[in-house]
């Protein structure tokens, strides 16, 4: 068997095993995420949010570990030197775990006190679970992306809101372990977003499994490996391709391909950017004084290095 049948034998293996266990993490994952029907509610009472929390990091972890990473290492989009021997990979790991730790802080639990003071704790349209079952997982799919469509793009054109989403772009080698690289304020902002779809009156494990999808494709279209979708396709799902171009350095793409599940959004509202080629360099592409370094405490505190360099008059050259 030639080198690259051998790599073809392997991608199909992987592919089944992938698919099989992707499936158990999305309804493992959603089954944790329910609020008042879940075992871990009886089980720990107030601290089950925290719980559900820890488990769905280490969901996480394991989908990287089991499914992603060998796609990433026989059918890469960008050829480079193992990510291992970076140092950007132990940080991109330190943010995969900080779920851990914010949660202990009780962030969270900070976070959804302040949903419930600002939107209520009851739902909105209760009529929407006469739905079928099918039906309301893709409504709350398709809220969760198109609420996350504009928190994004907003994050892009708001110097307040991109101080802290830039960190997000440091990331010089995009994979998918660069999907959990996000500020605690970021992460903020998106649980206080993400609430508003569910006070919308979904059955709550249809909630949870619409969202345990979106943060599975979220996944998925960071990940290095060479998928673009062809014809129709392209404007309806977005592609690796499209999310490495949101990624990539080049000032044509900046702002661009800010959807996660859905192409369209970014072909209805102007954003797409769908050029022939692949990017070549990823990263912030930003003055000196906005740079930041890959270092976590660093890039913690990067809302008020923006803020500095935009406060501080820069001299002529």
């Amino acid at each position: 068997m030639n080198h690259s049948k051998r790599h073809l034998y392997l991608r199909s293996i992987f592919l089944v095993i992938a698919l099989m266990l992707l499936s158990a993490m999305v309804l493992a994952q959603s089954h944790t995420m329910v609020a008042e029907a879940s075992a871990l509610d009886r089980m720990y009472g107030p601290y089950a949010h925290t719980v559900r929390q820890i488990a769905g990091v280490l969901l996480n972890l394991g989908l990287l570990i089991m499914v992603v990473l060998p796609f990433q290492y026989f059918w890469p989009a960008i050829e480079r030197k193992p990510k291992i021997t970076t140092y950007e990979y132990w940080l991109d790991i330190v943010f995969n775990l900080q779920g851990i730790w914010l949660s202990l802080a009780s962030f969270f639990v900070a976070v959804n006190w302040l949903s419930d003071a600002v939107y209520g704790s009851q739902f909105w349209f209760p009529e929407l679970q006469a739905l079928p079952y099918w039906a309301q997982v893709v409504l709350a799919l398709w809220a969760f992306d198109f609420a996350v469509y504009w928190r994004h793009r907003f994050e892009h054109n708001w110097p307040a809101l991109w101080s802290f989403h830039a960190v997000h772009h440091t990331a010089e080698q995009v994979d998918v372990l660069t999907t959990s690289r996000l500020h605690p304020l970021e992460l903020a902002l998106g649980a206080f977003v993400n609430a508003f779809v569910v006070r919308l009156g979904l059955d709550p494990a249809a909630t949870a499994l619409g969202f345990a999808i979106y943060l599975k494709y979220n996944y998925f279209v960071h990940t290095n490996v060479r998928i673009r979708y062809p014809g129709v396709l392209k404007y309806v799902l977005v592609s690796p391709f499209m999310h490495h171009w949101h990624h990539a350095k080049d000032a044509e793409a900046a702002g661009k391909n800010v959807g996660v599940i859905f192409a369209w959004n970014d072909w209805l509202f102007g954003t797409y950017y769908h050029p022939d080629h692949w990017p070549t360099t990823c990263g912030l592409s930003s003055p000196e004084p906005e740079q930041v370094s890959q270092s976590y405490w660093r890039q913690m505190l990067y809302p008020l290095q923006y803020l500095f360099a935009r406060l501080t008059p820069r001299q002529a050259a």
